[in-house]
């Protein structure tokens, strides 16, 4: 199942935040809470943290965008329950 991972809302009156970089590629497998993206609002630079376990199908931002709270930043294609670890390849 593909499941979009959206830009969640990081602070009170914050509305939008800049990509900074990108630390997964397309293929990864990642962990919940494993960091995807790094971005900079007014405030602050975070991490952004997976919500869920599986595989990057598809990142739609890059490094110097602008995204919107609520905004898709990327795909992950999950298996049904949605919440299991995936192993890498290898």
């Amino acid at each position: 199942m593909i499941q979009d991972v959206r830009l969640p809302e990081v602070s009170e009156n914050v509305q939008k935040a800049d990509v900074v970089k990108v630390l997964v590629a397309v293929g990864d497998a990642v962990n919940v809470d494993q960091p995807l993206l790094e971005v900079e609002t007014e405030k602050a630079v975070f991490e952004l943290p997976s919500p869920l376990a599986g595989r990057v199908a598809e990142i739609l931002v890059e490094a110097g965008r602008t995204v919107s709270v609520g905004e898709a930043v990327l795909r992950l294609e999950t298996e049904a329950a949605g919440d299991e670890a995936i192993p890498p390849d290898g």
